[in-house]
């Protein structure tokens, strides 16, 4: 089995862990010291024994990535801070023998990203290496600043800014943090937009604060300036479809940084629609940001001005992990709200019913796919062509573990897509051998596609001695590993619910 289907099976552990990961030399065994009982573990799961049965089972794995990816994912996941520590040194201990090419290399950011989770900025810069008088350019932190700017230490990042950034690029990240201190510390927003020296930066940092503050004036501003814009001037001043576009955009992500919905409706009055192909990228990015904080009464005032033209579309899903930890019913909410949003309905519906099915709203995610006539859609296209059929995937393997078997029927009586019928016809199958396999019928082996499905369904049903019976059962030990640190991170999620 290559890297590359183990990660695409299990991308919901594998995209923050695994993607770092390198080809790595054979070794085995590998130096991980577990003591748990795996019968009475796979009878009466608990998030303890889950985590130890995957470092059990990443031992046997050759190559390394599996013991990386489950240490990283508990690391970042594991509930108990205390425990975060813990499996921080039980990482760095087995990095320490591990002979396997790279595993040393990722304790370093690792170990900064988990100084930093706890709020040790000062110790994450340390590890990376930028308390040096003249840090690594490569290292250039920007994430690492914004998430200490999210932290409320704003002040904190200007200095940083200013010592760590490259000089073209300073203005464009005071400008985030700008951004930032207006929504979390408005008190600190002079001192941000004070470091601000280029001068286009510092006009949109202008329509950023009253977009904030819902200053009627900046609509006449930003005309005269659009209309003074020349061709012999240096980009973006020569455009001033730019100049025009790019300032009111800030203005509206000031108004939602500052929360003002008057504000916001009425930067939307002014702005011309958005009716261009270069208007995608503003729209899309305001509308993630509407969309991973919950805001449908926004969403509802910003759709009508979504005119782009027939091909251009928004793109909604990227950088919109955190909107899975909303309330369901604030999920269902921004899938009603996408109704305004005209031909940009479908991704905003399909987001948020991915975001119900990950967070384990099942009824919620079903309901509103439904309800809001996706699935008529799914009855009208091809199947295999559009990603409305990969998000029907999704949902129907939850769906099936869910039940009840009622609500189920319900659905698939009205479901004409031939490539949706082959799909769930399949899923049931699989659903009847999970049920064989977890009674210790396992017969061969399955397909690693196959064992990727039944283990969706398994955790879907919510029953944890299913899904351990179920990871338990997977010969592969890299592929064993990696469902084991699924379980155990449902186990996390659903105790915290």
């Amino acid at each position: 089995m290559t890297r590359a289907l183990r990660i695409a099976l299990f991308s919901a552990v594998a995209v923050s862990t695994l993607a770092f990961a390198l080809p790595l030399a054979a070794q085995t065994p590998h130096a991980i010291e577990t003591q748990v009982d795996e019968a009475q573990c796979v009878a009466q799961p608990v998030p303890a024994c889950t985590a130890e049965l995957a470092l059990k089972a990443a031992r046997e794995e050759p190559e390394g990535w599996a013991a990386t990816a489950a240490f990283e994912a508990f690391i970042a996941n594991d509930p108990d801070l205390a425990a975060r520590d813990r499996w921080m040194a039980r990482y760095e201990a087995w990095a320490q023998v591990a002979t396997v090419d790279g595993i040393r290399d990722r304790i370093v950011p690792v170990r900064a990203e988990h100084l930093a989770r706890k709020g040790d900025f000062a110790g994450a810069y340390r590890e990376l290496g930028l308390d040096k008088p003249q840090p690594d350019t490569l290292s250039e932190p920007s994430v690492l600043i914004l998430d200490e700017a999210r932290a409320g230490r704003i002040r904190d990042t200007l200095p940083r800014v200013e010592r760590l950034v490259e000089s073209d690029s300073r203005d464009d990240l005071r400008l985030e943090i700008l951004e930032i201190a207006l929504a979390r510390a408005p008190a600190e927003a002079d001192a941000v937009e004070a470091t601000i020296r280029d001068r286009f930066t510092r006009r949109m940092a202008q329509a950023l604060r009253a977009g904030a503050r819902g200053d009627p004036a900046i609509s006449r501003s930003i005309d005269e300036w659009a209309r003074s814009a020349r061709a012999n001037q240096t980009a973006p001043f020569d455009d001033p479809d730019t100049a025009r576009r790019d300032a009111w955009d800030m203005v509206l992500r000031g108004a939602v940084a500052a929360n003002n919905l008057d504000g916001f409706r009425q930067a939307l009055a002014g702005r011309p629609a958005f009716s261009t192909p270069a208007d995608a990228e503003g729209a899309s990015k305001i509308l993630r940001i509407l969309m991973r904080e919950g805001r449908a009464e926004w969403i509802t005032a910003f759709g009508p001005a979504l005119k782009l033209p027939e091909g251009e579309t928004v793109s909604v899903d990227e950088d919109i992990g955190p909107m899975r930890n909303l309330p369901a019913d604030r999920l269902a909410a921004v899938a009603r709200a996408a109704e305004a949003t005209g031909r940009s309905r479908g991704a905003v519906v399909d987001t948020a019913v991915e975001m119900l099915v990950a967070r384990g709203s099942v009824a919620e995610a079903r309901d509103t796919f439904v309800s809001l006539g996706r699935l008529d859609e799914l009855n009208r296209v091809t199947f295999d062509q559009e990603r409305i059929g990969v998000v029907f995937e999704t949902l129907w393997r939850s769906v099936v573990g869910r039940g009840p078997q009622a609500d189920v029927d319900a659905v698939a009586a009205r479901i004409t897509s031939q490539g949706a019928k082959d799909y769930m016809a399949r899923v049931a199958t699989l659903a009847q051998r999970m049920r064989d396999i977890a009674a210790g019928n396992k017969g061969e082996e399955p397909a690693d596609d196959e064992w990727a499905i039944m283990l969706d369904v398994a955790i879907a049903s919510g029953d944890p001695v299913l899904m351990t019976r179920i990871a338990a059962a997977m010969k592969d030990p890299g592929l064993r590993s990696t469902a084991f640190v699924q379980v155990t991170r449902h186990l996390w999620e659903r105790a915290g619910r």
